[in-house]
Parts: C-alpha cells; structure tokens; sequence
C-alpha cells in the first residue's frame, strides 16, 4: 500500500463518515472507492469499512473499556478514527505500528491546527492500550458467564438478535450462525445467458468465479459491476442466491402473467421476465418512483416484458378483477438477512421495528391475495430470520385463508445454505 495505506485509510474514514450520518455501506464504499487508482487500496478500504461497521459493537466496548472519556462526549470523526484503527487491531491483525501511527495521522488531520497534537495524543493512547489485548475480542468476555453478551461480542451482534437466535437454536448452532453472518459473500451473479461460458469467461480475465449452488449463480471476487463488461451487455445481473431460490418457489412459468408487488431494486422482478418469456407479462408495483425508474431502465437494457406501476402495495394500483398467473410478494422487513452485505443493518433495527414490520405484511399479504387467480400462487419473502415476520406471518395468512394451500416454506440460513437469511413461503388459490 503506498504511503503505507493511509489513502486507503483516508477513504475508508470518509466512507464511515456517511454511515455514520445514514448512508448505506454499498453506497459510502462506491461514493470514494474511485478516489483511489490501485486495487489493492481499494480492497483494503472496502475491507476496513465493513469489518469496522460489522464489529461496531464489539469495537466500542473496546474503546469504552479503556477510555475514561464517554464515547458519546467523542466527537464522531475521532471516534470514526478510533473505530478504524480497533477493527484494524483486532479483526484485521493489522501490526500495531501501522495501525496506530495512521490513525494518530487521520485524528490529527480531522480537526483544527490548535487541537491537532492533543487528537493525536488521545487517538494514540487509546489505541496502544486496545493493542496490548488484541487481536479479537475474547479479552471484554473473560469474565461474563451470560451466553448471550458473550456471543454479541465475539460475533460483533446486538445482544437482542443474538437473543433471538438463541430462542430458536441450541448454542452452538446460534454460534454457527452468527459468525457466518460476518463472512462477506463477494459478489453474487446471475446468469442471463450460459452459466459456464461465463465462468469460463471471468476466469480467462483472472477474476476468481465458480458456479453457485442455484443453476444461474456465479460466485465471483473482483468484479466491478459498474465497470465489466458482461454487466453492460446484459449478460448477467448482481442478485443474491437467495433471491434466485425465491423466484424458483413462485414457479413462473413461459406465458405467465406475473405480478411483482415492493418490486424494487428489481433483481427478481428481471428474473420473472426472463422466466416469463415473450408471451408472458410481468406487471411490478413500487411504490419509490426512482426505484421504479431503475427496474425499468434495467428491463429496456435487457430487452424483457415488463410493465413498471408506481403505487403503494397495500393498496395496489391494479384493476379488482385484474388477476394473475404467479404474485410474488418480497415484502419490506428488518432486512437482518443481509447482514453479510450490509452489516449496518444489525445496528440500525430494534425489536420495536420487527413488531412494527409484521402488521405491514399481514396487510400486504392480504392485498396480494386477492390478484391471485384460481389455480394461481402467491409467494411471500423476507430477507429475514425473525419468527414475527417469517413463520408467524405464514400462519396467521394461512389461518385468515383458509381456503389457501400451503405448498412449502422454506429458511434460508448463511451458516446451512451459505446465502442471504432469506424465508419464503407459497401458497396457491383452489381452481
């Protein structure tokens, strides 16, 4: 890393910087990745801000383990500052030197000239004193005997998700779980033409692909969506393994009429299209009309049937006697599933949210049901684990209609399927 990584680390710092203030990581990594022309300061800066953001519990209780200065009397570019360089000591095992002397360098540059030797002073001490226990975090547990605050950190997990995994698994399957929701995924594929000449494709070009365990998907490292070429040409589309088996239980089939119901950002809402052929008809609500814009946009580039609905999916702007073939509901949700590629989620959500959440899809499921013709299904998904969303929702809908058969419902865990924490469940109307 030139200038012993303190571009990357720059970058990485502004990256936290707009988390901080609500940005999503994909979006704060793709905002200043750019700024940075080697690939290796590019993988180390992307690397830094999701582990930084996935430990951001175990990170702080670090910090206020040796701070005698409350972390929220910190201001936030130093206490950005001190996150970076924790991660860095103990879940990147980066030397303590490096790690050290480049965070002193990013506090003293983040404020006025007067306070610059006192940040550094402040960055360096705290730092020395987190580097004298690391690596890892085992050393804030050696005296906890609660399983549940020992597992929140030495997983990097809010003690309440870490609660509800263990309300629904015994230890050490709840363990399993919660480390594979720290293994970033990479980059996820799917094939809109032949799966293997891709692979072979990407491999000729040494970027490190292998087939997944759905049909279409493509495991990638390296890849730059918004710079290869095969994306360009249409010939595949980022989306989670998950979402492909999504799109498998509604069962779409070549003339279908399908409706695609919260449709944005569009990776399913395309697959149905394509499943659907040019005699099927893809209808998609959202309710975002940049979203919207951006589904449509992407069918135009793939040349795929689709009609995009700007409209709120409680109340759907289709026609009471408009039915459909297949209705696939991907509902809003706490969105914990996606903790690998957005590891802020688990930061962002309290229990409040789930409660919240579910009375939302009770009403959506309901809407839904109703543009399901006979003989026709529905399929409901979340990016989710918890029981009030997944099998709660599933049966209190198959308690509200009874005359809905039930085919399957499937959980989708990153510790058993290595996917996205993804549940869905398909229901299909009597003919």
């Amino acid at each position: 890393m030139n200038d012993s990584g303190l571009p990357a680390r720059k970058a990485a710092l502004a990256a936290l910087t707009a988390i901080s203030e609500g940005a999503w990581s994909t979006t704060a990594v793709s905002r200043v990745i750019d700024q940075l022309p080697m690939a290796r300061d590019r993988a180390f800066m992307s690397h830094l801000v999701y582990e930084t953001v996935r430990w951001q519990g175990s990170i702080d209780a670090a910090l206020r383990q040796v701070s005698a200065r409350p972390l929220e009397k910190i201001e936030t570019n130093l206490l950005n500052v001190l996150r970076l360089g924790v991660a860095q000591l103990c879940v990147s095992r980066v030397p303590a030197r490096a790690a050290v002397d480049t965070s002193v360098t990013l506090a003293k540059q983040g404020v006025p000239q007067a306070r610059a030797a006192a940040a550094g002073g402040f960055v360096n001490g705290i730092l020395r004193a987190v580097a004298r226990n690391a690596p890892g975090f085992d050393w804030l547990v050696t005296a906890t005997t609660d399983t549940t605050q020992r597992l929140a950190l030495t997983t990097g997990h809010p003690p309440w998700i870490v609660a509800a995994v263990l309300a629904q698994y015994d230890p050490d399957e709840a363990a399993a779980f919660l480390h594979a929701n720290n293994v970033a995924p990479g980059v996820t594929l799917r094939a809109v033409t032949d799966r293997d000449a891709i692979v072979t494709a990407l491999q000729e070009r040494d970027i490190k692909a292998e087939p997944g365990r759905h049909p279409n998907a493509i495991r990638t490292e390296q890849f730059d969506p918004s710079r290869d070429p095969l994306m360009h040409a249409g010939a595949v589309v980022v989306q989670d393994e998950a979402s492909m088996f999504v799109v498998d239980a509604t069962d779409v089939k070549p003339g279908h009429r399908v409706l695609d119901l919260c449709a944005g950002p569009g990776g399913k809402t395309l697959d149905l299209a394509q499943r659907a052929g040019t005699d099927g008809h893809v209808v998609a609500i959202e309710i975002h009309p940049h979203r919207a814009r951006m589904i449509a946009d992407q069918a135009k580039h793939l040349s795929f049937d689709v009609e995009v609905r700007v409209g709120d999916a409680t109340i759907p702007p289709v026609d009471s006697d408009e039915l459909f073939d297949r209705v696939l509901l991907d509902a809003p949700c706490s969105g914990l599933g996606t903790g690998r590629r957005r590891p802020e989620v688990r930061w962002r959500k309290q229990p409040s949210d789930v409660a919240a959440l579910q009375q939302l899809q009770h009403t959506l499921l309901a809407a839904a049901w109703q543009h399901a013709r006979a003989g026709g299904k529905l399929t409901y998904a979340v990016c989710t684990f918890t029981p009030e969303e997944t099998v709660a929702v599933r049966d209190a809908f198959s308690h509200n209609h009874p005359e809905a058969v039930l085919l399957y419902s499937t959980q989708l865990l990153p510790h058993r399927d290595d996917t996205d924490g993804m549940f869905y469940a398909t229901w299909q109307r009597p003919e």
